[in-house]
């Protein structure tokens, strides 16, 4: 049996012989990464004396990111409780624990006294609380809670709700028109199928692992309001409810909603993309593809073509725009062992910087004027900026530049812009403006020596402003040309008051002094320290404080 991990390099491989995954595991991988799986019940607590009961009402379903910024749809029977309410959860909760307490208890009910059992009711009723659990879960854990925008009628053809989380930059799917959809069209539905959980067999990661069933669309139908439904013969039970069923395109023509009663398979029904436009319409949701979205889809483009270091570059910057993609990360570790067995097509040539770019068309192809036009711009642009740059430093004398940096926009003495912060990753660059200089100067607070790898020799100011090191140029003042960097490695610099280095969430990780004590997501630095980039002979930089 093929184990997950070789399973994963024949899908990602653009060598195999029958040119690759296929059209539904293409579709597959990219959509996979934009389902969550949705809570929507209430955890209601009963006090009697010193116990406490629990009873839960609602369930789980499943959702997709149909926006950068946050907009989840799903089905209105996943978020049903959650809308009605605390009074509602808390009516349903004692409704199903009465029944119990009179099924447990009988006979201890029986020898009670009508004012006995009043007491007991108003004591239950009375030290009840309910809380929600109206949340998302990404496919790592996180939990994200959301507010419901738009809702539609449980149990019919309208069965649609949307709900909204607050994030940024969410890898959302593109909503297709189900009234294009026709019989025997392959489908894919995507979601947390009850059946699929295995509790007390499958680890925690498992469980948070969407499963995918594949089937064909077998009727198109009407509710007996009229509402148009489409029958499948994907496979869908409890739980995949709200999940999206997709097209071998990656898009959506709809949300799994009713299923098969009893054993028999194969009669299960969606609700339409139509039907799920009018309430995104309604929620006034704007569904463009996210930077997150199309550079996934891009770099996977790139890892098909066999063009594996293009593809590396956008899977890690698809994990800098959303660190939890749960896919980026497989891809990224089946690209760089491709990539480590001399596969995929051999790298690019990097043109010169007075060069047209390598996308414009040849000389005398269409567009070529265009092409040499844009090209004669660039090289005026560097040339004018070169010139200012030069003039700034003759009026300002302000230390020099690392190759490839460019500077801020500003009037007058140059100004670093301060660092945009994100939560346990360091600062970020702000747009395509640098964090920091590296040159020596006024502000500097330590230095950076290149005691390993291609850089050896070499040394670095270390600012208050810190510094980020990695093999994207533009935006890593420490540019390491090696495939075993990332394109954000580490960044290094002063966090509450202390000298640190915080990893950038990289496949080959960061390590402080010796990799044999373990790679680190964030280390304190102190004199004479040396952070190690993926591994010594990559980039060892030794520490100097000023």
């Amino acid at each position: 049996m093929l184990g997950a991990a070789a399973l994963l390099l024949a899908l990602a491989s653009p060598s195999r012989a029958e040119d690759g995954p296929s059209a539904n595991q293409r579709a597959s991988i990219f959509a996979k990464g934009s389902v969550v799986r949705v809570l929507g019940f209430w955890e209601v607590t009963f006090k009697v004396g010193n116990d406490e009961l629990k009873e839960y009402v609602g369930g789980m379903g499943s959702g997709f990111f149909v926006s950068a910024d946050g907009f989840v749809v799903t089905n209105a029977h996943v978020v049903e409780d959650i809308k009605k309410g605390e009074e509602n959860a808390k009516a349903e909760a004692f409704k199903s624990l009465a029944a119990k307490i009179q099924k447990q208890y009988a006979k201890e009910l029986d020898q009670m006294t009508e004012a006995q059992k009043i007491e007991l009711v108003r004591t239950l009723q009375n030290g009840s609380t309910a809380v929600p659990n109206a949340a998302i879960v990404l496919p790592d854990g996180t939990k994200l809670n959301y507010t419901v925008k738009a809702y539609g009628k449980p149990g019919e053809g309208s069965d649609v709700a949307i709900i909204k989380v607050e994030t940024k930059d969410a890898p959302n799917l593109m909503v297709a028109d189900s009234d294009k959809v026709l019989i025997q069209d392959k489908v894919l539905a995507i979601g947390y199928p009850g059946a699929a959980d295995m509790q007390g067999l499958l680890d925690d990661k498992s469980q948070l692992e969407a499963t995918i069933n594949e089937g064909a669309v077998s009727a198109i139908k009407r509710t007996s309001a009229g509402e148009p439904i489409i029958q499948i013969s994907a496979s869908i039970t409890h739980g995949n409810s709200g999940g999206p069923t997709i097209n071998d395109h990656g898009e959506v023509i709809g949300l799994s909603t009713f299923g098969s009663r009893g054993e028999v398979q194969g009669f299960n029904f969606i609700v339409g993309s139509a039907t799920v436009k009018k309430f995104l319409a309604e929620a006034k949701v704007n569904t463009d593809l996210s930077q997150t979205t199309k550079t996934w889809k891009k770099g996977l483009d790139e890892m098909w073509a066999g063009d594996l270091d293009e593809a590396i570059v956008d899977f890690e910057e698809v994990l800098t725009l959303f660190p939890t993609h749960s896919e980026a990360p497989r891809m990224l570790k089946a690209a760089r062992a491709l990539k480590k067995e001399g596969k995929g097509n051999p790298p690019k040539a990097k043109p010169d910087d007075t060069m047209a770019p390598a996308s414009a068309p040849p000389q005398g192809g269409g567009g070529s004027g265009a092409g040499v036009a844009v090209a004669v711009i660039l090289v005026l642009v560097g040339l004018v900026g070169g010139v200012i740059v030069f003039m700034r430093r003759k009026k300002t004398a302000p230390p020099p530049r690392p190759h490839g940096m460019h500077p801020p926009q500003q009037h007058g003495a140059p100004q670093m812009p301060a660092p945009m912060m994100v939560p346990g990753r360091g600062p970020q660059a702000s747009g395509n403006q640098p964090i920091a200089a590296t040159a020596f100067g006024s502000m500097t607070v330590g230095v950076l020596t290149c005691t390993r790898g291609r850089l050896q020799g070499q040394r670095f100011s270390l600012t208050t402003q810190g510094l980020l090191i990695g093999r994207q140029p533009g935006i890593a003042q420490i540019v390491i040309d090696d495939p075993r960097s990332s394109g954000k490695h580490v960044w290094i610099g002063y966090e509450g008051g202390q000298l640190v280095a915080i990893d950038q969430g990289t496949t080959n990780g960061t390590f402080v002094n010796d990799v044999r004590f373990g790679r680190i997501s964030k280390a304190i630095l102190k004199d004479g320290d040396t952070v190690i980039v993926s591994e010594p002979d990559c980039l060892s930089l030794t520490l100097k404080t000023s």
